[in-house]
């Protein structure tokens, strides 16, 4: 019998992992059952906190698939990484040509505040400290984990405060899933922003450049080499430059290591505004899922609710666009 783990694990920024004793130190373990032909896979999920975590980690059988990085001195929370099944780490964090490309991240504007880049007066997106954690396993028997975080949007002058929700522009609630399949070697993404407008204003607006929303900066090997192609099949701009196109998905693949890694970006039909992608492949390659604020603001008041649904798959394969389709499909399905 083979054994599966699956556990989120907060750790220390800055310092090594080590074991913690003491009332500091909560632990949770979960003993799941997860069913896979032709056997019955035993998956053992643990959940590990400590009081002053600002990385969490998500790790597959004692591998890190995916670190998130809160600490309250960056401008924003973010994934760090995402590592495939055979330890391939797809993103790429704070390069030298743009040290404000983190990873996977999201960020627009609010009330003309810029949260995406990263000068003195930008925004800052200000994690709580408290992580809601589930580790089970999804419908089809595969090992899952989750977590949600509460995000303050506040000026620059308010992210030190004590308190930053009564100065907050918005209240965000994240929720971050993964999904694994060793059949496939496949790692599925889930990420779901449910938005108030906070305390901060009456009322907001939001807008942005092109390419703001949830993006992706890629590890330096896909830079101007990695290809891209889509759900509608619709023509890149030539020589790799920046474009944005009107698509259910979007995925760039490249080889690394003898293998044609992919990672695909859906962006779902009920997401507000005017759901399209931003992508290039060179100097470097880049994609993002917006919502068209540059051409279309959106305006919300106090009361107001909205969400944003996003799916990315990672795979050491490069996956035919019939089977992307097929996964969209099953994305949107209520």
């Amino acid at each position: 019998m083979e054994t599966q783990n699956l556990r989120l694990e907060p750790t220390l920024v800055g310092r090594p992992r080590r074991p913690v004793a003491g009332p500091l130190l909560l632990w949770l373990t979960l003993m799941l059952w997860v069913a896979a032909a032709p056997a019955v896979v035993r998956a053992a999920a643990s959940v590990r906190l400590h009081s002053e975590a600002r990385m969490l980690e998500i790790l597959h059988a004692e591998r890190t698939l995916l670190t998130y990085t809160f600490a309250t001195n960056q401008f924003k929370p973010y994934v760090r990484e995402l590592i495939t099944l055979d330890g391939v780490d797809l993103l790429r964090d704070a390069p030298a040509d743009h040290l404000h490309h983190h990873g996977l991240m999201y960020a627009i504007k609010v009330n003309g505040i810029n949260f995406w880049e990263e000068a003195p007066q930008a925004g800052r997106q200000v994690p709580q400290a408290e992580l809601i954690r589930e580790v089970r396993k999804d419908p089809a028997g595969r090992p899952q984990a989750r977590f949600t975080q509460v995000v303050h949007w506040v000026e620059a002058g308010h992210a030190a405060d004590p308190d930053t929700k009564p100065f907050a522009l918005l209240v965000e609630e994240r929720t971050i899933t993964i999904t694994t399949d060793p059949a496939t070697e496949q790692i599925q993404l889930e990420w779901e922003s449910e938005f108030t407008v906070g305390a901060g204003a009456p009322e907001v607006v939001l807008t942005g450049s092109s390419y703001h929303g949830l993006g992706i900066r890629f590890r330096a090997e896909f830079d101007g080499v990695a290809e891209r192609y889509n759900s509608e099949k619709l023509a890149y701009p030539d020589e790799g430059r920046e474009g944005v196109l009107p698509t259910r998905w979007m995925a760039v693949s490249h080889v690394v290591a003898g293998r044609p890694y992919t990672l695909v970006l859906f962006n779902h039909p009920s997401n507000p505004g005017q759901p399209r992608f931003f992508s290039m492949q060179k100097p470097f390659a880049y994609l993002s899922a917006t919502q068209g604020l540059d051409e279309a603001p959106l305006k919300y008041r106090t009361g107001d609710r909205w969400k944003l649904s996003y799916l990315l798959l990672a795979s050491p394969r490069r996956m035919a666009a019939e089977q992307l389709d097929r996964q969209y499909d099953f994305f949107i399905r209520p």
